[in-house]
């Protein structure tokens, strides 16, 4: 259905749903052709200049409460505010007796935020929006990144409005847009992105173009071309192993009240620490405050470990991309300000660390660390032009985006055979939206009514279409209803669509009856990260 004039000059809301916690924009009169230029704003809610904490909270008593009011005294007991959504896609969570899926819990919490980004746009700029540009982890499958946009879209406005998303982006790439926009800058570049957020530890490698390089329909702006991480390390791991370390000085029993309440305090014990030598944590504990002090040096000793797998994890992405030699590294997420990333980056790459005296710039830069993300989705996030910067200029580019990893469905040489092969459907790289040909498959089965199609996602690039269990991820199974049973052999024709945003369908029909499509029931598979 086509958008009216009204609707194409609606700001979009650039939005970081983070682990922890989550960052609106919002960028007006910027360069409609080159997205360059332009005013940024914060469209967070006076107060909360860390972003409006990712945390959903139930109780029988408090009820539903979502950001700041879940971390806040009415959110009790603590222990039921519940963050890192984003790993438990498809998951279930007890909350005093009631069963609530994570699914939920990120409507909710991306309907707040939505809600508090546009009485901001309503107070500063007398307008509103429903449009939202959403960044994703690098490492989302397509199933896990149609997912999360599905649950956006499930979110309202206050007067009832659904949430559109009109555009998405990978957190590396907006946050490596951002800042060349930042210094405006209009030169090619590949940067490696050094994500350390929340939730998950994210790399990735990011062919920049500022200006645009055209394609069919469309401009697009960045290429990724690796990506790597670690699901298991974060800034919550970070918080943790601070958490261990008060806790051990304190050296007295805690109850979940205390525990809860002592890892609010870690958290901010580490923050303090990226500025100070030292920091006093405070816990309150049978009505008086015990107070400890933990140095930077403790917090640094103890935590090494966990943060050398991240500088592993980066060296192993140099040596796998040799020949892809990024000019800078970019540091972003709130966690990648702790002052031991950078020096443990300048001494694994001492080429990337600056010096005056030899007039040597410094390659690896912490820029805009805990807005980027949202800044860049706001800028380059759109895959329409769908924002008011559209009456005003003379061309609008319309961000396109490309298939990251082979995308195919699996068949098999013989009824006997149990490993199978993938037949490749749409190649990394393929811009999108994207129609594949229809391919054909026949029916293994006599008497066969449905005909099942499971879809995968190659987890590398150049996978081996024979090791499936090692190069593959299945993504979505797709049971085809022939709608009667059909012999042995029918002939079936299949391809699998993408549309602007990455949303994946499949569409199938018998070759012998092509003007009868075939009915699908769709289940996402491997949504979880945790």
């Amino acid at each position: 259905m086509a958008r009216n004039n009204k609707e194409k000059n609606k700001p979009v809301i650039g939005m970081d749903f983070g682990n922890c916690y989550s960052f609106l924009s919002y960028i007006s009169d910027f360069d409609g052709k080159t997205r360059l230029g332009g005013n940024v704003h914060d469209l967070l809610p006076g107060g909360l200049n860390e972003g409006i904490p990712s945390v959903f909270f139930y109780s029988k008593v408090a009820g539903t409460l979502c950001g700041e009011t879940a971390v806040r005294g009415r959110a009790k007991p603590v222990q039921n505010r519940i963050n890192r959504l984003k790993r438990h896609l498809g998951e279930t969570m007890t909350l005093d007796g009631r069963e609530i899926s994570y699914d939920e819990a990120i409507t909710e919490v991306i309907q707040h935020c939505v809600r508090s980004a546009n009485k901001k746009l309503q107070s500063g700029w007398q307008m509103t929006t429903n449009e939202i540009a959403l960044s994703y982890p690098a490492t989302y499958t397509s199933a896990q990144r149609q997912r999360l946009i599905e649950l956006a879209e499930k979110a309202s406005l206050a007067d009832g409005t659904q949430v559109h998303v009109s555009g998405t982006i990978a957190e590396p790439a907006a946050a490596g847009l951002d800042y060349l926009s930042r210094f405006g800058s209009d030169k090619e570049t590949t940067v490696l992105v050094y994500d350390l957020g929340g939730g998950t530890f994210d790399l990735a490698l990011v062919a920049l173009y500022p200006k645009g390089r055209t394609n069919g329909d469309g401009d697009y702006y960045y290429d990724i071309l690796a990506v790597d991480g670690l699901e298991d390390v974060g800034g919550g791991e970070f918080d943790e192993i601070m958490y261990q370390l008060i806790e051990q000085k304190l050296q007295v029993p805690l109850n979940p009240s205390h525990k809860a309440a002592l890892r609010a305090e870690a958290e901010k014990i580490k923050k303090d620490l990226t500025f100070d030598a030292y920091a006093d944590a405070e816990v309150l504990y049978n009505n008086e405050y015990l107070t400890v002090r933990v140095t930077r040096e403790e917090f640094e000793t103890a935590s090494r470990e966990l943060l050398m797998r991240t500088i592993e994890a980066t060296k192993k992405m140099f040596e796998r991309h040799s020949n892809q030699k990024p000019e800078t590294i970019i540091l972003t997420g709130g966690a990648s300000q702790m002052p031991m990333v950078k020096r443990a980056l300048e001494e694994a790459f001492p080429e990337y660390k600056g010096d005056e005296m030899k007039h040597k710039e410094d390659k690896i830069q912490i820029s805009n660390p805990s807005r980027a993300i949202a800044d860049g989705a706001a800028r380059y996030g759109t895959a329409e032009a769908m924002n008011d910067i559209a009456e005003k200029a003379e061309a609008v580019s319309v961000v396109q985006t490309r298939v990251g990893y082979d995308l195919g469905i699996r068949f098999y040489h013989s009824v006997d055979d149990e490993s199978g092969y993938i037949s490749t459907y749409i190649p990394a790289g393929t811009p999108i939206p994207y129609q594949a040909a229809y391919q054909n498959s026949t029916t293994l089965h006599e008497d066969q009514r449905y005909s099942g199609f499971t879809v995968y996602e190659a987890n590398k690039a150049h996978p081996d279409s024979e090791q499936v269990a090692e190069d593959y991820t299945e993504i979505m199974k797709v049971s085809l209803d022939h709608g009667r049973e059909v012999p042995k052999g029918t002939r079936n024709e299949s391809r699998l669509c993408i549309d602007k945003l990455g949303v994946l369908t499949i569409e199938a029909r018998e070759a012998d009856h092509p003007e009868k499509p075939i009915k699908s029931t769709v289940e996402l598979k491997n949504l979880s990260k945790s």
